[in-house]
């Protein structure tokens, strides 16, 4: 795998765990910066995870809340997948094997296996991790990272008095 792809990208995704499933988009800015868009879930669409260093903080058009009940499982995997890309990109030797196309990576992360598969340009295929029962696909990945500002522009108030005066006649 190419590790280039890994320092910053966006990519589509579709996480499964059990009998529940979300979609959306994940962005890596740097080490150990990243953004998570859910899509889907009704419950979750719209709530947007910023991972910073070792902070997580939720957000839904621009509103900062904590992480929904929904989305805890989610979270939980997202960071297992973030650690698991931080030790891979930081790691000068990776070694994977070929299986259907694809290159698999194994690793641990806090003593539990994981699997990231990349595909034959080096983009991220899948992300497993059994304990969890859980996996993320990724689709329509890119180094292009696109970041979104929102500018909101409140107009001034400007109030001028006039003095008139009056005569009494």
């Amino acid at each position: 795998a190419d590790k280039k792809t890994l320092t910053k990208f966006s990519s589509g995704f579709t996480l499964e765990m059990d009998d529940f499933e979300a979609d959306g988009v994940i962005s890596r800015y740097d080490s150990e910066s990243w953004n998570v868009y859910f899509d889907s879930p009704s419950q979750i669409a719209g709530v947007e995870l910023d991972f910073k260093d070792d902070d997580v903080t939720a957000s839904y058009k621009g509103l900062a809340f904590s992480v929904p009940q929904a989305a805890l499982p989610s979270k939980a995997l997202i960071l297992e997948f973030i650690e698991a890309v931080e030790d891979v990109e930081e790691n000068d030797d990776i070694k994977g094997s070929k299986n259907d196309g694809k290159v698999e990576v194994n690793g641990e992360t806090d003593g539990e296996p994981y699997c990231i598969s990349f595909n034959e340009d080096g983009s991220l295929a899948e992300f497993r991790m059994e304990n969890m029962a859980g996996s993320i696909t990724f689709r329509e990945f890119t180094d292009v990272v696109q970041t979104t500002v929102t500018t909101t522009t409140i107009p001034v108030l400007s109030v001028t008095t006039v003095e008139t005066g009056e005569s009494e006649t």
